[in-house]
């Protein structure tokens, strides 16, 4: 049973502690949203719901927040995020909570891994220990995770199915790095449509083709709101030999990088946390952009489906319905 089965399990009486620590970012994400769901499902959320940064001012705050009375539910999450960074003050703090933690509360610790010791105290092993007593501890190194049966597991939410030569594809293209081979089943996914099989065969189609940053000029485009330029770029990539079903998939998976760098700026979220996957000199375009004109994750999110709906039902009129999805998204933000 992985670590996240774990942690699935015991949501269903949430413990008062978590702390989940681990390199590979993405298992660490689901872990926090797992929490968060079966935490705030129901009550008023903006009430029950606070982050505190270590490495920021008032982090060491979280023990006064987690003593707070729910409102209008069973519970609260207080979460205390990028635990590595955390100075003295915080972890003295720590370990003070987690000898006596509120019932009423739960308390998520995550990031990379516990802070060395701080003056001659290992206070992440004291937490840590404190914590097997108290609550749950997980790290996720992706130690024993197996790359078939993980791929396999990320593709059936979109409705896919993937053939074992696609998952040896997948690493020789990307390795065994979690991220990387989430975000490669997405972009497969998107080609393939609700009911497909990704082959070895779509994955050289769609993970080595078009340049990243060729898309990236056309999706840049889109969040610009330059129509002209969107549709220019559109055009030349077309013309250029790429396939509608292969640019839309590409186009929508930085679409929802896009989304997840806004969510991150507005929830202020480290960039590994978040799941955002670019160059750094994309991510501050991005986020100049976004800035400068927000989206609506939720018309976004309608136009991609109903575009990829469109898309796989009938391939004679690819490139009306790609013309149509990108002018309706600039349109509309």
């Amino acid at each position: 049973m992985s670590a996240l089965d774990d942690l699935r399990r015991s949501l269903a009486q949430p413990a008062p502690v978590y702390v989940c620590v681990g390199d590979e970012s993405m298992l660490v994400r689901e872990a926090i949203e797992a929490v968060r769901g079966a935490v705030l499902s129901g009550g008023l959320v903006a009430f029950n719901h606070a982050t505190f940064t270590c490495g920021e001012e008032g982090a060491a705050g979280f023990a006064e927040a987690c003593r707070q009375v729910p409102v209008m539910a069973l519970r609260r999450l207080v979460e205390v995020r990028q635990v590595q960074d955390g100075n003295k003050a915080v972890m003295e703090a720590l370990l003070a909570y987690v000898q006596a933690p509120i019932d009423s509360t739960v308390l998520l610790v995550s990031g990379l891994k516990m802070p060395a010791a701080i003056g001659g105290i290992d206070y992440g092993i004291r937490v840590t220990n404190q914590v097997k007593k108290t609550g749950l501890t997980l790290k996720f190194d992706g130690e024993g995770v197996d790359p078939a049966t993980f791929a396999r597991a990320r593709a059936k939410p979109w409705g896919v199915t993937v053939e074992t030569a696609a998952v040896q594809r997948l690493l020789d293209l990307g390795g065994e790095d979690l991220d990387t081979l989430a975000g490669n089943i997405e972009l497969c996914a998107g080609f393939v449509g609700t009911g497909g099989s990704i082959t070895a065969a779509v994955v050289a189609e769609v993970c080595a083709s078009t340049a990243e940053a060729d898309v990236w000029k056309l999706t840049d485009s889109i969040v610009a709101g330059d129509a002209d330029g969107a549709l220019a770029e559109l055009h030349r990539l077309l013309e250029g030999g790429e396939a509608p079903h292969r640019l839309m998939a590409s186009v929508a998976w930085q679409l929802r990088q896009v989304l997840l760098v806004q969510d991150a700026m507005r929830r202020r979220l480290p960039d590994r946390e978040a799941g955002i996957r670019m160059p750094p000199f994309k991510l501050r375009a991005v986020r100049e952009m976004v800035e400068k004109r927000p989206v609506s994750p939720s018309g976004w999110l309608e136009s991609l489906a109903v575009a990829s709906r469109r898309m796989n039902s009938s391939r004679a009129g690819d490139r009306r319905v790609l013309e149509s999805f990108v002018l309706g998204l600039v349109v509309r933000p």
